[in-house]
C-alpha cells in the first residue's frame, strides 16, 4: 500500500528544491491543479499517467516518489518509461512466471491484468508497488527505467 503522506512529502521536497509552486507544476505537467493539490495534501495517489509525468519531470526515482527509497537518485540515467503491458510481459517471461500463476498469487483479476497487457488501462500506485514486491524488484525496474 502506498503511503500517501510519504509521497506528498517526497513531492514537496522535489518542488522546494526547484522553487516550484503547485500552479507552476500543474501547468508544466498539463494536469489539473485540484488533482495535484490532492496529491500534495495526501488525499489521493496520482493516476498512472500523472505519476509517470512526475517522475519524468523531476528525473527522480519512482521508488523515491512513492516513499519506498530515501533519496531521489537523480544522478541515475533513467530510460524512458516503457509501455506497461510490454514490460509486464517481459518480466513474466524473464522470471518464468505464467500469467495464470501471477494472477492467482497476486489476486489481481484476469480482466484487470488483460487490460494492462493490452494497454487499455494502467495499474494504480498500490498495484505498481504490489507487482514490484511480487517480482522482488524496484518500481523503476518494473517500469523499464533501469
Amino acid at each position: 500500500m502506498v503511503n500517501l503522506s510519504k509521497m506528498s512529502e517526497s513531492l514537496k521536497e522535489l518542488m522546494a528544491e526547484r522553487d516550484l509552486t503547485q500552479v507552476a507544476l500543474a501547468d508544466q505537467l498539463g494536469t489539473g491543479r485540484t488533482k495535484l493539490s490532492d496529491i500534495l495534501n495526501a488525499k489521493n495517489a496520482p493516476g498512472y499517467k500523472t505519476f509517470i509525468a512526475l517522475i519524468e519531470y523531476f528525473h527522480c526515482s519512482a521508488d523515491f516518489l512513492l516513499g519506498l527509497r530515501e533519496y531521489p537518485c537523480e544522478e541515475i540515467r533513467y530510460q524512458p518509461v516503457r509501455p506497461f503491458g510490454e514490460r509486464l510481459r517481459e518480466i513474466l517471461q524473464e522470471t518464468g512466471t505464467t500469467q495464470y500463476r501471477f494472477i492467482k498469487q497476486t489476486k489481481i483479476s484476469w480482466s484487470v491484468f488483460y487490460n494492462w497487457l493490452t494497454g487499455k488501462s494502467f495499474p494504480s500506485m498500490d498495484n505498481l508497488v504490489k507487482i514490484a514486491g511480487y517480482f522482488g524488484c524496484s518500481v523503476d525496474f518494473l517500469l523499464g527505467r533501469v
